[in-house]
């Protein structure tokens, strides 16, 4: 089949469904907007306070190996693998840190971003990075995924239930927290959310172009350079090409992905190819199992602290929504690469300490919370009596515990006070879906679900704003 022969356009959407297409009334460019604008606010505010720069050392690890290629040409930085010949002591922040020459725990090339910023602002040993330097690139990244996700979401579904996703991506005091992360997640989320509006561009055209193909390829290249997890972005994509008949585009995006770990090996035969060896294997020693998957979709993790995220578990039920409607071709847009992701934590996730590594799930949020978005966007507008429940026992209840209970403990309010607030926003919803129920009723339980939405989220916009507090009591 030529590659320029495509499938149709409109298979992506359903008949008669309502979605952002081209236009963009100005309103929702103002909300788009002030909605990125409040997420990198959000993210900049105390960003060194929580977490702190001690609660995930990893940080730290690719700052010091980044500044070190440059400024000695050598791999140093700590480690815990009893594989290196030796340790040297270093202590900074109040921390011991075992450090190691000829690192190779993981790809260089974040540790060269990071610390490559350190260098341009002028540091060139290990005790003159800050926890301010090592944050800000992580949360210009961050804060960068809230309009890209409204920018992809926009295009497959209903334009106001993208905004609302990206308000709750910008504000949740889960995607906060851990967009302040200097991890190499925090740039692959931006990556896989360029590649799917590549492939997705690619898809509408017919036919690639040599910008749009070679950006993909690019980036397919560049996310396992940074942590070997990333060939995950170029999978997604490329199994998204193919099953849409751009084979050809397929077979490069393939071969971009294979350049990256490739590159990977080659840097590990430059500096050492046996300790190479030997380290990967202790990596590959820490994977047991095959509930790595579960563990990262089910467990509460983050930043070694028992971070709670009910918008998390309510964008998996969001996604479902998508897979009721048996719509194959957007199923591969939305569903598919928060799945594709969780099933690359089956082959490569150890299940052993899951609770600290909350910042894995960092490269899928924006996916994970568009579904929260639709679901959110589906109970209010549909006066839906099921989804308005999940709403508010999910998203709710995560946006409403610290900010109404105060920032030294979580909100325990009476039972009596509960079903009060709760029937509010449900009672409505169910008159509105009694068979024969009148206009006014049903747009008493919109008004109801939205303005318990509109609550919800100020309740996030004040936890995230709080959360220095909040985090101590994690």
């Amino acid at each position: 089949m030529s590659e320029s022969k495509k499938r149709p356009e409109s298979g992506l959407i359903a008949e008669g469904e309502e979605v952002g297409g081209r236009h963009w009334p100005r309103w929702e460019i103002v909300c788009l907007a002030a909605v990125a604008l409040l997420g990198l606010l959000l993210r900049l505010h105390r960003d060194t306070a929580a977490p702190l720069i001690t609660d995930n050392d990893d940080e730290l690890q690719f700052a010091w190996l980044g500044l070190n290629l440059i400024v000695h040409h050598a791999a140093t930085s700590w480690s815990y693998f009893p594989g290196y010949a030796s340790h040297t002591v270093f202590r900074d922040f109040g921390k011991t840190y075992p450090m190691v020459n000829d690192w190779l725990d993981h790809p260089p090339l974040f540790g060269y971003i990071l610390g490559g910023f350190a260098w341009l602002l002028g540091d060139r040993t290990m005790t003159q990075v800050t926890p301010a330097q090592v944050r800000f690139l992580p949360v210009i990244f961050s804060a960068t995924t809230v309009p890209l996700l409204h920018l992809f979401g926009r295009q497959l579904i209903d334009r106001r239930a993208s905004l609302v996703a990206a308000l709750l991506l910008a504000t949740s005091p889960a995607a906060v927290l851990m967009g302040r992360e200097g991890e190499p997640e925090s740039l692959q989320a931006v990556l896989l959310l360029a590649s799917l509006l590549l492939t997705l561009w690619i898809v509408r055209q017919g036919r690639p172009g040599a910008v749009s193909l070679g950006l993909l390829v690019l980036f397919a290249a560049a996310t396992p350079f940074m942590k070997v997890s990333g060939v995950a972005v170029g999978g997604i994509c490329l199994v998204i090409l193919f099953a849409f008949g751009h084979w050809r585009s397929a077979l490069a995006v393939l071969a971009g992905t294979v350049a990256g770990l490739a590159l990977y090996v080659i840097y590990g035969w430059i500096v050492d190819w046996q300790l190479f060896l030997v380290i990967w294997s202790e990596q590959v020693a820490h994977r047991e199992g095959v509930m790595g998957a579960f563990q990262y979709l089910a467990f509460p993790s983050g930043i070694n602290r028992d971070l709670q995220d009910g918008w998390w578990l309510l964008g998996w039920i969001g996604l479902a929504m998508f897979l009721s409607r048996r719509n194959w071709r957007r199923e591969l847009f939305l569903v598919w690469p928060a799945f594709a992701y969780a099933a690359t934590m089956l082959l490569m996730a150890g299940q052993a300490e899951v609770e600290q590594y909350g910042w894995y799930k960092v490269i899928i949020y924006p996916e994970v919370y568009l579904g929260a978005g639709c679901l959110a966007w589906y109970a209010v507008r549909e006066r839906s009596l099921a989804a308005l429940t999940a709403l508010l026992v999910l998203g709710g209840a995560t946006a409403t515990n610290w900010w109404l209970g105060g920032t030294a403990g979580g909100w325990v309010p009476s039972p009596a006070l509960l079903v009060i607030v709760a029937g509010a926003v449900l009672v409505p919803a169910a008159i509105a879906a009694w068979r024969g129920s009148s206009r006014l009723w049903q747009e008493v339980a919109v008004w109801a679900g939205g303005l318990a939405l509109g609550f919800i989220a100020i309740g996030n916009t004040v936890e995230s704003f709080l959360v220095d507090a909040i985090f101590t009591h994690m």
